[in-house]
């Protein structure tokens, strides 16, 4: 786990801030001019990931895969490639929601994010919920899984409508400015 660097800023991302992660891993691959992935390399990792680590599904759609281990769906690793801000250079960007299931598949999930830096000889920035790669303490990672609430949603319905009415309160109010401004303007 040498080439893992544990990251909270993720404004460093190369397609902008992305969020804290609260329930795994979100990793991406750190990019430079020599440092960076692309279509090809992406189907190769995939391939020796599948080769080493024998997961037992792989799920993959162009720039996208995700890759299941032990026929469990929360045993999820999703991998994308992204491209920078600038469109030049393609990256590798993944997550797993490791904390739904437990310490182990959590390990497990950045032992393989290591393996893929080792052999694209790259390193990856991991913003790890658990703070496992500062403290490197099992005993404090089994913790926080153990104390980890998984948030309830009263209703799919509800959220779906929540979401709708941001959007339509971020729509009326480019529109109303636009308006003011109309009128104040007139004589």
């Amino acid at each position: 786990m040498k080439n893992l660097i544990p990251s909270k800023d993720n404004s460093i991302e190369p397609r902008g801030a992305i969020g804290k992660q609260k329930c795994g891993i979100i990793f991406w691959q750190k990019t430079g001019r020599l440092r960076h992935c692309n279509d090809l390399g992406f189907q190769s990792v995939i391939t020796l990931i599948n080769k080493e680590f024998s997961p037992s599904n792989i799920q993959a759609c162009g720039k996208s895969c995700y890759i299941q281990f032990d026929n469990d769906e929360k045993k999820t690793i999703y991998l994308s490639l992204k491209y920078e801000a600038d469109a030049k250079h393609s990256f590798i960007y993944g997550e797993a929601h490791t904390v739904y299931v437990d310490s182990g598949f959590h390990l497990f999930s950045l032992k393989i994010v290591s393996y893929i830096g080792k052999q694209l000889g790259c390193r990856f920035f991991v913003d790890d919920a658990t703070d496992y790669l500062e403290h490197r303490s099992v005993e404090k990672l089994d913790e926080y899984i153990a104390n980890y609430e998984i948030p309830v949603f009263e209703s799919p319905d509800l959220l779906r409508k929540a979401v709708i009415e941001k959007q339509e309160r971020s729509k009326i109010k480019p529109q109303a400015d636009a308006k003011s401004k109309n009128s104040e303007s007139a004589p």
